[in-house]
């Protein structure tokens, strides 16, 4: 598999659980609870992660979906856990694309 480079590091993507805009910056969690910060923004990193099964479920988060332990739609949000016990709720533009990635 690929490599994405991230603060001078080549890291797979199979590693990232999920990805947390900080400004103009961006903090990807690996697994193993390493982190490391890049100074490319969310929106950067979406681009290069688009054909690695990542989703962005909000304006502040990529997750991948290989991290994902459930999708909860009985809340008032669509919540997703991670494996990692993370919780990001999905804003409502990002539940219509993830119901179209799911069929």
């Amino acid at each position: 598999m690929k490599t994405i480079r991230i603060s001078k590091k080549d890291i797979s993507p199979q590693e990232i659980l999920y990805l947390e805009s900080q400004g103009n910056y961006t903090m990807v969690y690996l697994n193993g609870n390493r982190k490391t910060l890049s100074s490319r923004t969310l929106q950067i990193f979406e681009e290069k992660l688009k054909d690695y099964n990542f989703f962005r479920v909000n304006r502040s988060h990529i997750v991948n979906f290989a991290a994902i332990e459930w999708l909860s739609t009985s809340c008032k949000d669509m919540c997703i856990l991670l494996k990692s016990a993370e919780q990001f709720s999905i804003s409502r533009r990002r539940r219509k694309l993830l119901s179209n990635i799911k069929r």
